[in-house]
């Protein structure tokens, strides 16, 4: 959990790269309630209004944040990061962003399959508008079938397919993961984009699918 201090220097990185510099304490106050409402909005009202108050005991006073060179006072109630602040904050962002990249909390499974799908040919093709150069298989590569599967094998994989990417948008959420420590890193976005690759070949290979579909008819005969 950050401090206060930490907080508040968060704020006043993010005030001086929108041009903020020098930032008035009024900037402070209203940035650092925008960015962690919880910690400095006003008791009872901290959605609606910032705790003045509780910025400036911090920037104003002889408290850590100016004691350790972080913040110094360049006018009337005009404020600037030092070189030794600015560090500090963006290691603080860094280390946010970091943690919100974070392994893929996938069982085995849908860890497996997944990475199959990510390191696909017909992935790597859509991804470098080369649609038309995936071929069947590349399709059957993808969902681990062939030419010779039969219907019911078709639709297995093709289930399990929409089962694992479905899993998948529900646990990834909005963070960023990877496979393995310093692996590539993927979103909801890549997901989603499995889904509209899964479309699109669907529709490009129709027929070829309609010739393993046909084997569940014959066999009824």
């Amino acid at each position: 959990m950050r401090s206060i201090l930490q907080k508040l220097l968060i704020a006043a990185l993010e005030l001086e790269e929108k041009g903020r510099k020098p930032f008035s304490a009024e900037d402070i106050v209203v940035a650092s309630w925008q960015r962690f409402p919880d910690a400095f909005g006003l008791a009872g009202y901290r959605d609606k209004y910032p705790d003045s108050n509780r910025v400036f005991a911090e920037i104003m006073g002889s408290k850590p944040i100016r004691k350790k060179g972080y913040l110094i006072k360049v006018g009337e109630k005009l404020y600037q990061l030092t070189d030794s602040g600015k560090q500090y904050a963006k290691s603080l962002i860094k280390d946010s962003v970091k943690k919100e990249t974070e392994k893929g909390p996938f069982t085995r499974e849908i860890t497996r399959e997944l990475k199959k799908y990510f390191e696909s040919r017909a992935l790597a093709k859509y991804k470098e508008n080369r649609a038309s150069e995936i071929t069947f298989y590349d399709l059957c590569a993808l969902f681990s079938i062939s030419p010779r599967s039969s219907y019911i094998e078709l639709e297995g994989k093709l289930s399990n397919f929409n089962n694992i990417i479905a899993k998948a948008q529900e646990i990834a959420g909005k963070k960023t993961f990877s496979f393995e420590h310093g692996g590539n890193e993927y979103n909801l976005l890549d997901i989603e984009m499995l889904n509209k690759l899964k479309e699109f070949l669907l529709k490009k290979f129709e027929h070829d699918l309609n010739v393993i579909r046909q084997r569940r008819d014959e066999r009824n005969k």
